[in-house]
């Protein structure tokens, strides 16, 4: 049966396998026997110390509002409150939202006084990107657009043939590009059904005649613009003061549209010029776009206002443009 040190090891396990069970089994004996033969009376144990206390009161969990939370609704801010209470919504009143709608079947009075419409540059996606020419009562034609003022006459509208002015006080009129300003002096005469062939024949002849008179002629052109280069010229002081007095030749040389990138004005691009006409002879070619005139940036129609305003003084201009795609520049000495 092996060595008596092998025997002893096997009784010590044996037996301490069989003290354990017996431990077990008694105390689950005792267990069973106590809850058999020693049952408590719980109404007798809970009449004492709860009974202190006062009657038992089970806690009730509050319910949440949650209405707040669907009236923000703040992972859908456009869709609005979810509660099914309808938004009352407050209409801002602004300046623009108390004028009148002027009725096209019924334009406002022309404006009295001496002022009058030179041209006018319409674009019909951007209202600030429309400038008018205008020759207030002092005698020298500037660019106005929407919100600026003239003569004491906010400018509101800028259309192709006229311009909507309003009066400090007082309902809006308008100026016409090719009718004359409404002084006090001449009343106006209704016109006859029958003579409007003849008015209309009166009007386009006077409006050449107009176009005529104010245009800068090529000579005038040729003697007043030396070409240096392809990108340098020399411009003589009389023929700049002409232009800026003129400013329909000037905008009847191109069509100015504003150019975009990514959502951003970065320039304006100027078509339909002939090489003929006055941009054409400055060197500017059709297509391009202009980006600044003597660092002004020409993406602001403030910023392209206030180069304009300084055309008048200066001596020497550079215009920075893109043509087919590569930056160049183009100077000017104004002697």
């Amino acid at each position: 049966m092996g060595n008596p040190r092998q025997k002893r090891v096997a009784i010590a396990i044996v037996l301490s396998t069989l003290g354990a069970t017996a431990f077990f089994v008694a105390q689950g004996s005792t267990n069973l026997l106590a809850a058999s033969l020693l049952e408590l009376d719980r109404s007798a144990a809970l009449t004492g110390p709860v009974a202190a206390r006062g009657p038992s009161t089970t806690p009730v969990r509050e319910r949440r509002d949650d209405t707040q939370i669907l009236r923000r609704n703040i992972f859908d801010s456009e869709q609005g409150p979810l509660d099914g209470v309808p938004v009352e919504e407050v209409a801002e009143t602004t300046e623009e939202d108390e004028l009148e709608p002027l009725d096209p079947n019924q334009p406002p009075p022309q404006c009295e006084g001496s002022i009058r419409l030179v041209a006018a540059v319409v674009n019909p996606r951007r209202d600030d990107w429309s400038f008018a020419a205008i020759v207030p009562a002092a005698g020298r034609a500037m660019l106005y657009r929407r919100g600026q003022s003239v003569d004491g006459r906010e400018v509101l509208a800028v259309l192709p043939n006229r311009v909507i002015l309003r009066p400090a006080s007082g309902q809006p009129c308008q100026i016409t590009m090719f009718e004359p300003p409404d002084d006090g002096s001449t009343p106006r005469v209704a016109r006859p059904t029958p003579a409007r062939p003849r008015v209309a024949a009166a009007r386009r002849a006077t409006r050449s005649r107009s176009n005529d008179d104010d245009s800068i002629s090529q000579n005038e052109l040729e003697s007043g613009i030396s070409r240096n280069s392809d990108t340098n010229f020399t411009i003589q002081r009389s023929l700049v003061d002409q232009i800026l007095e003129n400013q329909a030749e000037l905008m009847r040389t191109a069509r100015i549209i504003p150019h975009e990138e990514n959502g951003r004005v970065v320039g304006v691009k100027m078509y339909g010029i002939r090489r003929s006409s006055l941009l054409g002879r400055l060197g500017v070619q059709n297509g391009d776009m202009l980006r600044t005139i003597n660092g002004y940036d020409m993406s602001s129609p403030d910023s392209a206002l206030e180069a304009y305003a300084r055309l008048r003084n200066a001596d020497h201009l550079t215009l920075s443009v893109v043509r087919r795609g590569q930056p160049m520049t183009i100077d000017y000495n104004i002697q």
